[in-house]
């Protein structure tokens, strides 16, 4: 019995299946919970921004990661297959780490304290989902 012969089990699939939803639903939580705080002039206060306030760009990787999905539920999924899920991981984790370093230049430059809202941990950890996803899509799909 070779190490490879687990990998084809239908679990394998499903789990490579299940990871993007998963982000997916971290996405779409994190979009609906306190994301970044933003000046208010009109209430000369700051008020909580969510994420569909503060981070839409979530939208677009929402629809990258149920195409992934899709692609992974497919018998035939190979190179393109590996390529679109590191690229869908890469812009994530991209904006992600953009999105906060921007609010903490925000922050920074207003003289405020940084506030990182539950939406924002929320949307890191689906990213670390999409990660784990890419990373077993590139090791499983060769023995397929």
């Amino acid at each position: 019995m070779t190490a490879d012969a687990g990998r084809e089990t239908p679990g394998s699939r499903l789990l490579l299946c299940a990871l993007p939803l998963l982000a997916i639903v971290g996405y779409a939580v994190a979009l609906v919970l306190p994301w970044h705080h933003r000046w208010d002039p009109a209430l000369s206060a700051y008020r909580i921004v969510d994420g569909l306030q503060g981070a839409s760009w979530l939208l677009v990787v929402i629809v990258l990661c149920a195409g992934l999905a899709w692609l992974l539920s497919r018998e035939q999924a190979g190179f393109y297959t590996k390529m679109t899920a590191a690229i869908t991981a890469f812009l994530a984790l991209t904006g992600i780490v953009v999105d906060y370093l921007n609010w903490q230049a925000v922050a920074g430059q207003t003289n405020s304290p940084d506030y990182v809202g539950p939406g924002f941990y929320i949307a890191l950890a689906g990213s670390g989902a999409l990660v784990l996803g890419t990373v077993l899509s590139w090791r499983w799909l060769d023995s397929w």
